[in-house]
């Protein structure tokens, strides 16, 4: 009871405490929700009217586009793709997907879409899409791999199968999103087309701007025959000029940074150690068996079996091969910022270049495909169509569309398909379909012809390019490390490089740049520049090859530029628009009553202008002076015009022949005319829907 009574007289500090811990419970809560909403809010690399792109999405895209290029990469230039190469990855999947969201908002907007039964056609259908056909042999092939993809019995299968099988289905569902987004940009973009179809009062006005052919005489006063001293600007012009064409002032965000850029080359030790470790890898390299193996650790350039007309060779490389015999070595000599020598690995006569075809094949094929190819092998050896059924039935669609031909081919070039591929081709005289398998696939491949045999050589080369060592890297970032400590305040960043020996660069930056400068794969510095405030030093970047640091000097928010930018360019044109008028108050004053009289009165020369219409561009001598052409085109011959503000200065003219195409219209080419003109316009359409959608780009947070 003692207890109770303890407890009762407490309940007070009780509930104050129970009620602060489930307060801070309810805080932390919230606290951690908030945090997690703000990130998600945060969480967008684009959003176009309204829409928005996480970085997840866009990150998958990037991916599906990057394994894309890489197999490119490998299978068009047998290397990896470029190092840097993913920046302008993350570009093109950005704008190729801003485009579609914004032709995909336009096309709802007036009603069109992709009905299901028009992506069947597209898919599997009559209408199949290119990007579907190119993947298949044959409808038949088509619909196959999608009832396996889409089977809901993968009992049959191992789980490495099923895996693929699965990886397969979302490429195909992938595949399905790229045919509809591309028919709907189709619809689309046709649908305006159509709306920019001429009709006859169209096709007639077109054709009367062109009938009349002008021949002028013209006198020129230029601008800059009137002293500035002469005209006056003032400030309110200047503010009125401004603000009355300020959409011409529109720009977008920049930044301009001062840099320090560092070469990082090798030092006069480098070439030395270098030139001293292929002297010791000498002995070896003569003496190697596996000379494969001995260079695939030792040399920049790899072995290849492959021998080379010695007539295609360099001189160094060919004055080596006539004077030795085989398994002499030459070198170590330097040759291209790199220590190089020579072995003589073998002297033949065979055929400088052979013309070849084949039919691919998978490797990891299927019983039915392993069927197929047989039957296509059989059928080949008996005289069947090699072209036909390499167009039919040939996994290289480049050479396949070609009735298989690879065409003209060195050994070199053989080389990437192997030694059985490289001993065919070159090491004998048939001409039978063969069946040999490469790193790319089985091939049935056919010699058609044989150059006649040259004089070649195989030539092993250990070539070691001299590199900057640890040594120099960490002298060379000492340098610009030990600068930028006693140099880091803007007043004297820049002006204390000189006397150190570095020049300090300057770059204006725009979100969407990679390179800058001669800077290639600059993207990070971009990025950095975007997310800092101007006066603050960077990090050391190591960018293409050089240790850089930069310091923003200057950052522009997207919207207009401030009028003092432009007011050298406005005070011009308001000068140049005051000059025309006071010299053509001049002329008037004057009062010439012919050309050769306005001439005089403009201190000029009379000039002539031929075959002018109303659709000319420019003026030979003057250029695009659309003032004087559109006047030109439709004044009374024999009488004096004028005076005519241009582009350059106030014009006089008189036209002095004229013709008038007295033929009847020709329709069709007149639309034809016409379709062209339209066409070059709806270049210009995309961009013009990008302005209008409310886009925020978020890019440079993340990429």
């Amino acid at each position: 009871m003692a207890t109770l009574q303890k407890i009762r007289n407490k309940a007070g500090l009780l509930v104050v405490v129970i009620g602060v811990a489930l307060l801070a419970f309810i805080i932390g809560d919230f606290l951690n929700s908030a945090n997690t909403f703000f990130r998600m809010m945060q969480d967008k690399v684009v959003v176009v009217n309204g829409n928005k792109v996480t970085t997840q999405e866009f990150s998958e895209l990037v991916s599906r586009r990057t394994e894309e290029m890489q197999n490119l990469f490998r299978r068009q230039y047998g290397t990896a793709m470029p190092e840097g190469y993913s920046d302008r990855i993350n570009k093109s999947v950005f704008d190729q997907l801003v485009e579609e969201m914004v032709v995909s908002d336009a096309a709802a907007e007036v009603g069109v879409t992709v009905s299901n039964e028009e992506l069947n056609d597209l898919l599997y259908g009559d209408h199949i899409a290119p990007q579907v056909q190119q993947q298949f042999q044959s409808k038949a092939d088509l619909l196959n791999f999608v009832q396996t993809i889409y089977s809901d019995d993968f009992s049959q299968y191992p789980e490495n199968v099923v895996e693929q099988i699965l990886e397969y289905r979302t490429m195909w569902e992938n595949t399905k999103n790229e045919v509809q987004k591309q028919r709907l940009a189709e619809k689309y973009f046709n649908l305006v087309l159509r709306t920019m179809a001429p009709n006859k009062y169209d096709l007639q006005a077109s054709y009367d701007a062109a009938r009349r052919t002008v021949q002028f005489d013209y006198a020129l006063q230029p601008y800059t025959a009137v002293s500035n001293d002469d005209v006056t600007v003032s400030n309110e012009e200047l503010n009125a000029a401004y603000h009355k064409n300020k959409e011409r002032y529109k720009q977008d965000a920049n930044r301009t940074i001062k840099y320090i850029a560092v070469d990082i080359v090798p030092s006069e030790a480098d070439y030395k150690a270098t030139e001293k470790k292929v002297s010791e890898l000498r002995d070896g390299f003569a003496a190697a068996k596996d000379m494969n193996g001995f260079l695939s650790f030792n040399t920049d350039v790899p072995y290849s079996e492959a021998y080379v007309a010695v007539a295609s060779m360099d001189d160094e490389m060919k004055n080596f091969v006539e004077k030795s015999n085989v398994d002499d070595v030459y070198g170590p000599f330097f040759e291209d910022e790199s220590y190089k020598m020579y072995r003589l690995m073998g002297k033949s006569s065979a055929p400088d270049s052979v013309n070849v075809r084949h039919i691919v094949f998978p490797l990891q094929s299927n019983a039915v495909l392993t069927a197929r190819l047989d039957s296509i092998y059989n059928v080949l050896k008996n005289g069947g169509d090699f072209a036909a059924l390499a167009r039919q039935f040939s996994y290289d669609q480049n050479s396949g569309a070609n009735g298989g031909e690879i065409g003209w081919i060195t050994e070199t070039e053989a080389a990437q398909f192997g030694h059985d591929f490289l001993e065919y081709c070159f090491r004998g005289n048939s001409k039978e379909v063969v069946r040999i398998d490469s790193p790319y696939g089985t091939h049935l491949v056919q010699v058609t012809d044989r150059k006649s045999p040259v004089a070649k050589a195989n030539v092993a080369q250990l070539v070691m390019g001299v590199r900057p060592s640890s040594e120099t890297y960490s002298t060379l970032y000492n340098k610009i490390s030990s600068y930028i400590a006693n140099n880091n305040k803007p007043e004297n960043f820049e002006t204390n490089a000189a006397a150190e020996g570095l020049m300090v660069n300057t770059a204006t930056l725009g979100i969407d740049d990679i390179n800058f400068g001669t800077v290639n794969d600059g993207r990070s510095i971009v990025k950095w520049a975007f997310n800092t405030k101007p006066g603050v030093l960077s990090e050391i970047f190591n960018v293409d090859n050089r240790f850089l640091v930069a310091m923003v000097s200057n950052a522009m928010e997207k919207g207009y530029m401030p009028q003092q930018n432009v007011e050298v360019f406005l005070r011009s044109e308001l000068l140049n628009e005051k000059k025309g008028e006071k010299i053509a108050a001049d002329l008037k004053t004057k009062n010439p009553t012919n050309i050769t009289a306005a001439a005089q009165a403009m201190d000029s020369k009379v000039e002539e202008a031929k075959f002018v219409t109303f659709n000319t561009a420019s003026i030979a001598g003057l250029g695009a002076e659309n003032a004087l052409i559109g006047a030109a085109s439709v004044a009374e011959k024999g009488k004096l015009q004028g005076p005519l503000a241009g582009a350059r200065g106030v014009y006089m003219f008189t036209v002095t022949d004229q013709t008038l195409n007295t033929q009847p219209i020709d329709l069709s080419a007149e639309t034809e005319k016409y379709n062209q003109r339209v066409y070059s316009l709806m270049g210009q359409f995309l961009p013009v829907l990008k302005e209008q959608a409310d886009i925020e780009d978020n890019r440079i947070k993340f990429y």
